[in-house]
């Protein structure tokens, strides 16, 4: 059953609450958070074991396909490396108070609004994590050619072309199928070059109101020759509670990749340099969402809860190509 949890057997599945938050990650949060995209997601039939890891030799070496003398044909070896993965738990709660809620009751619903509240942190700490796994990653860093904040000299097409020939070199995938992550930052400071300026000029009719300074993700990704432009632009206070604010983006701006990302509908077969892993054993659906009582604290508890793992799933340099814009 979908959302089925066996380890709370005293709180009370809320499918409504589920629809509410898939909805919300669906439509509000996906414009803010990229982790869908940067390590799609793959149900994994157990909490952990092994998956394959796609090697250079797979996508490199030519093998003679000519038949031989004694009738046969050669062999592919067929290798594949072999990684990891543990899905861990993860979760959250928000308590509604009675006496907020009655509060409050002719103004929102509590219990909807606390649900956005835990999808968005939920969403926060995925997006955290894939980062991190990003920056674990050991990929090779390439520096841009000229600062891109040079508006004059930076040629943010030029640095992204040699990373994409790069990356199409090493795996065999075509340009088109590479998708760029990018900070906002940066994908501010490259709309701003004079190289991307005029290569608007003679790429969009500039006429009907297209600025070049305004350009967006699906136009640069056209620009690129690119499947994608993905922006980065999700922000934590990394303060503690009552300290005033230090935001910081969590895409560190001035670090971009390049990468081969499957779909979320993929298989694990299918290259992709991160992908997420679900444990399926857990729950059929995420997030779940349960909801039980504190009497004590007087106050109905919706709890949402995941159980997934993050993982590289290539040689290094494989599938992904670092860019630094200093």
């Amino acid at each position: 059953m979908a959302g089925f949890n066996p380890e709370n057997t005293s709180a009370i599945f809320r499918p409504a609450l589920q629809a509410l938050a898939n909805e919300y990650a669906d439509d509000k949060a996906s414009k803010k958070f990229i982790a869908h995209r940067a390590a799609p997601k793959f149900m994994a039939p157990f909490q952990k074991g092994d998956y394959p890891i796609f090697l250079r030799e797979n996508f490199k070496k030519r093998h003679d396909n000519a038949r031989g003398a004694t009738g046969k044909f050669n062999r592919i070896g067929g290798e594949f490396g072999k990684g990891s993965y543990n899905c861990e738990n993860h979760g959250l709660e928000f308590p509604i108070d009675d006496r907020k809620r009655k509060e409050y009751a002719n103004l929102f619903n509590a219990e909807s609004a606390g649900t956005r509240v835990l999808m968005f942190q939920m969403l926060l700490n995925w997006e955290y994590r894939v980062h991190a796994a990003y920056v674990a990653a050991g990929l090779s860093n390439t520096n841009v050619s000229t600062a891109w904040s040079t508006v004059a000299s930076g040629v943010p097409l030029t640095d992204i072309e040699t990373g994409t020939n790069t990356l199409s070199d090493a795996s065999g995938v075509s340009k088109a199928d590479i998708s760029l992550i990018i900070p906002r930052a940066d994908f501010q400071e490259m709309l701003k070059t004079d190289q991307v300026i005029d290569k608007s000029k003679y790429t969009f009719r500039l006429g009907d109101g297209v600025q070049p300074s305004q350009l967006e993700a699906t136009q640069v990704a056209a620009m690129l020759g690119i499947r994608e432009v993905v922006i980065a632009e999700s922000v934590q206070d990394s303060a503690n509670v009552g300290i005033t604010e230090s935001d910081a983006q969590i895409w560190t701006a001035g670090v971009m990749y390049l990468a081969v990302l499957a779909e979320e509908s993929d298989d694990i077969n299918i290259p992709s340099f991160m992908r997420t892993f679900i444990n399926a054993q857990y729950t059929a659906d995420l997030p779940i969402v349960e909801s039980y009582r504190d009497e004590t604290a007087k106050s109905d508890i919706v709890r949402m809860e995941d159980d997934t793992d993050e993982a590289t799933m290539a040689e290094t340099d494989l599938l992904a190509y670092k860019l630094t814009n200093t």
